[in-house]
């Protein structure tokens, strides 16, 4: 050591503040994972309210349960329509329903004119890729959609699936389940509990335990009973056994739908897409079983038809159960968001990314956030409070979900000021997505409801 230099023990006093603030300095933060996939599981005819993440005491779905644990799980959704057509329209593109109402000859798909977001991320540099089970949303024409229409912006559309179950769209998704130079958007679209409620046999009996007498109840064909309530057919005779037969045979569907989606995700993770993929779960509409006169769907506003399941999987962010109410509307915005596109339009949804980081603004009572539309009914709710406005009849009436969440008895003529305000929010929304008179919307949505009776998709 130099002459005149510190000691060892002068020098340590001298270093150690710095040592000190070196170990305790909090570690710099992982950036978050940007994502880079997206996959897309659309279940047809699914009821949130069927599904153990949503309450139900039946084990039907402990694999989505087990997903949407891990996930964001969205507990209040409502989709904007209670049919295939226009519900999926409206997911894929954040527009309202009607939006694709009044197309020429009534065509079904998403008109040019309208990006869709399969056309948004393709212009983007995705592989796109849909698997469709469904006989309303395909590239070529069915039976129940002449003019197709939903082929733009995918590379590949496999729809040989049509009408068969998940593990048909399994078998054609998992080689599409690869790595690439380009990111994937993958659209699923699953048909398992849409009617006839037809369950393989292994899960039949896993909680039908009647025998019913009537060969149509024994198939889970609820179209006798449709047939009757809109055709003015014979009464078939259906108990109310046999209507919860329908039920349990469409509860055993969901159940073989969820044993194929742990093979789904198995695949996913193994294909090495998990980590750096946005996976969407959510359904286009619901299903009535005459909670309120009607079997089915395609023809109500209630939560039986549109309260829908919306499970969202986004690369670091933490998993946690959120009440606020949305809509299938706000998917695309949400997306896009987190994958960082400006889709260069606006939408009618909006982005939930403000309201899963914490930055949203709470509902005011009686802020309308959910709207939807069935024929000649519209609807609007707060969370709370649900209204429902029949253009045709020109009447309104009120539920309180927190009370009444079957919707069984109108509190119009006591809850005067949530029905102003939400009918306040509805003729707003209204005016935005429908501004032709209401006789326009009446004929367009009459023509679109025979459209679909034409083509068998409706008694």
């Amino acid at each position: 050591m130099r002459a005149g230099g510190p000691k060892p023990a002068a020098l340590f006093s001298l270093l150690f503040p710095l040592l000190l603030l070196t170990a305790c300095a909090t570690p710099e933060a992982e950036p978050t994972p940007t994502p880079k996939n997206v996959i897309f599981i659309l279940v047809d005819t699914l009821r949130a309210d069927h599904l153990g993440a949503y309450g139900y005491a039946r084990a039907t779905s402990p694999n989505v349960d087990a997903f949407a644990a891990g996930s964001l799980l969205f507990k209040d959704t409502r989709s904007q329509a209670s049919c295939t057509f226009p519900s999926a329209n409206s997911i894929l593109t954040s527009r309202s329903p009607s939006a694709f109402l009044g197309q020429a000859n009534q065509a079904l798909g998403i008109p040019p004119g309208i990006p869709s977001l399969a056309e948004i991320l393709q212009a983007r540099g995705y592989r796109t890729v849909a698997v469709s089970s469904s006989a309303v949303v395909r590239k070529t024409p069915s039976r129940h959609n002449p003019s197709a229409g939903f082929g733009r912006g995918f590379d590949t559309f496999l729809e040989d699936c049509v009408w068969k179950s998940a593990a048909c769209v399994n078998q054609q998704t998992f080689p599409e389940l690869r790595r690439g130079d380009k990111p994937l958007f993958l659209y699923l679209h699953y048909l398992d509990p849409h009617g006839p409620y037809s369950p393989p046999k292994a899960f039949r009996r896993k909680f039908a335990t009647l025998h019913p007498d009537i060969d149509f109840i024994r198939n889970g064909d609820p179209n006798p009973i449709g047939e009757m309530i809109y055709k003015g057919g014979p009464d078939p005779g259906a108990t109310p056994e046999d209507l919860q037969h329908l039920i349990d045979l469409y509860d055993a569907e969901i159940a073989y739908f969820d044993s194929r989606f742990a093979l789904l995700l198995e695949a996913v993770r193994k294909a090495g897409l998990f980590d750096d993929s946005i996976i969407v779960f959510l359904s286009d509409h619901g299903e009535e079983f005459l909670e309120h006169g009607h079997i089915k769907h395609c023809r109500t506003v209630f939560d039986s038809s549109i309260r829908t399941p919306l499970i969202l999987s986004i690369p670091g962010v933490e998993p946690r159960a959120l009440a606020t109410p949305v809509e299938n509307l706000d998917v695309v915005p949400t997306l896009l968001d987190y994958l960082g596109i400006d889709a260069g339009h606006p939408f009618e949804g909006k982005s939930l990314r403000p309201l899963i980081e914490g930055a949203d603004e709470p509902a005011k009572p009686g802020e309308a956030r959910q709207f939807a539309m069935q024929g000649t009914l519209r609807s609007a709710a707060d969370g709370r409070f649900k209204l429902i406005h029949d253009l045709a009849a020109g009447t309104f009436t009120l539920y309180d979900l927190q009370t009444d969440p079957g919707e069984k008895t109108d509190t119009l003529a006591t809850q005067r000021r949530p029905f102003f305000a939400l009918r306040k929010g509805l003729t707003a929304w209204l005016e935005r997505t429908e501004p032709q008179a209401a006789g326009e919307s009446i004929r367009q949505a009459t023509e679109a409801e025979k459209k679909l009776r034409a083509l068998g998709y409706l008694e």
